[in-house]
């Protein structure tokens, strides 16, 4: 699994992308296999205005099943970081529980999928 860690906005230090990579990779641990690539953009949204304006937005592209995104907002950009990477989990997991619809083998089953 490659993650990419990306700021938007302001110098990106080694302690910050330390903490996303981290946290990513505890956070789809189990799913490794499955996770292509991870990219997390960390921006400041009202710069110097002050408030909650950490977003920490994380892009995963899941093998055979396509993209799953994330978005946390937060003071902290660890705090968001943390949010976004448990959001993570949770979406890959729901995703990679789903089961994909397919044709069945016999049309005339009860159920099975009609095709025009």
């Amino acid at each position: 699994m490659f993650i990419d860690v990306r700021a938007i906005g302001f110098p990106l230090s080694d302690a910050i992308r330390t903490h996303v990579q981290s946290r990513v990779n505890s956070a789809l641990g189990p799913f490794a296999r499955r996770v292509v690539t991870v990219t997390a953009r960390l921006e400041d949204i009202n710069a110097d205005h002050g408030g909650v304006d950490k977003r920490c937005s994380l892009v995963a592209a899941v093998r055979q099943r396509g993209t799953v995104v994330t978005e946390a907002v937060h003071e902290d950009l660890y705090s968001a970081a943390d949010e976004a990477a448990a959001r993570l989990r949770r979406a890959v997991q729901r995703l990679l529980s789903r089961r994909i619809g397919r044709e069945r083998k016999y049309p005339q089953r009860p159920g099975a999928l009609v095709t025009p």
